[in-house]
């Protein structure tokens, strides 16, 4: 019995350890502002309610295209994509979705779909975009479809990589109560212990980036750097943690609403690209989403799984690149 309690406490002890060795190196890590850290081939632009950092390649004279990343991304992780496109005789503008990468973040209430498409219009706005082609990957794909219903007669293609959404309506009644999972999620001193050992501490990042792909092997040390850059921000962790349990427990279906009333207006043309292994939105998604968006086709990628465009930038590039010209030449 006191070996049993002796274990007990050894194992107590560890934890307590490991938690507050990652409290420590949160509280040293998350100390910057954006202006501090941001790099500075962007630049910050203000929306209607935040300013957001956008990064921009190419001649500003070519077609634009606009580049939406996924959740727990940022625009540098379209830089390989940017270059391609400006190689290409186009002008891409990739832009940090908030609550990541770089962008002022807004009330947690204030990043559904819909808000994220009025930051993205009155961004456009801003630097003189008129007419574009429009890109968005995972997480980022309620933005993108959202803007598109918003502006669709300013779009000139969508193309939707392995995009997460969910366009059916909701039918079971609100719960106004909050559940007990959303009580414990709002205990914000265990839940930002939770975060600091899992979604931001550094020495995760590699293997949860990793289990969004087929092979790893693309989510180099290079790049792992890259995604780890915003989260020496003030406030990281807890902000995450605000804007998680709003995801989680107060998701809603106002896309759907907006898409089932106007989706007669998304004419331009639309394709809808997949890796074929993805097992974070599998190919029933995209089938299903493609039944939906009625002037869609669809594209798989051979052997990728949920990034294709890390983990076969060739082959994306070579679709993306293909997709844009074939509707620009179409409007020449």
């Amino acid at each position: 019995m006191k070996q049993i309690k002796n274990l007990t406490l050894f194992s107590f002890f560890v934890i307590l350890s490991i938690f507050v060795f990652y409290a420590s190196l949160r509280f040293f890590r998350e100390t910057d502002s954006p202006e501090e850290i941001a790099p500075k081939t962007g630049r910050f632009v203000q929306s209607n309610d935040v300013k957001i950092y956008i990064q921009e390649l190419g001649d500003p004279k070519n077609p634009a295209v606009v580049l939406i990343h996924g959740m727990g991304s940022w625009s540098e992780l379209w830089k390989e994509t940017m270059v391609e496109l400006s190689e290409n005789g186009y002008y891409a503008i990739a832009i940090d979705l908030p609550p990541f990468g770089f962008s002022e973040r807004p009330a947690p209430k204030e990043l559904n779909s819909k808000q994220q498409a009025k930051r993205i219009v009155t961004i456009l706005d801003a630097i003189g975009i008129q007419n574009f082609h429009l890109v968005g990957h995972s997480f980022g794909g309620g933005a993108t479809l959202h803007t598109a219903l918003t502006i669709p007669n300013r779009i000139l293609s969508l193309q939707l990589v392995d995009i997460a959404v969910n366009l059916d309506v909701k039918k079971e009644p609100t719960v106004s109560e909050p559940s007990f999972m959303e009580k414990l999620w709002n205990l914000s001193y265990l839940r930002n212990r939770l975060l600091e050992v899992t979604a931001t501490n550094p020495h995760l990042t590699k293997f949860l980036f990793s289990q969004f792909v087929h092979s790893p092997d693309c989510i180099t040390e290079e790049k792992v750097k890259v995604i780890q850059m915003p989260m020496r921000l003030k406030g990281t962790t807890a902000f995450l943690g605000d804007w998680l349990g709003e995801f989680i427990f107060h998701s809603n279906d106002e896309l759907a609403r907006d898409f089932q009333t106007s989706e007669n207006q998304l004419q331009m043309p639309i394709v809808i690209v997949w890796g074929e292994l993805d097992t974070v939105t599998p190919i029933s998604d995209a089938n299903k989403i493609q039944s939906k968006l009625k002037n869609s086709r669809l594209h798989l990628i051979a052997g990728v799984g949920h990034i294709p465009q890390l983990e076969s930038p060739k082959d994306f590039h070579k679709v993306l690149i293909d997709n844009l010209k074939s509707v620009d030449g179409n409007q020449n």
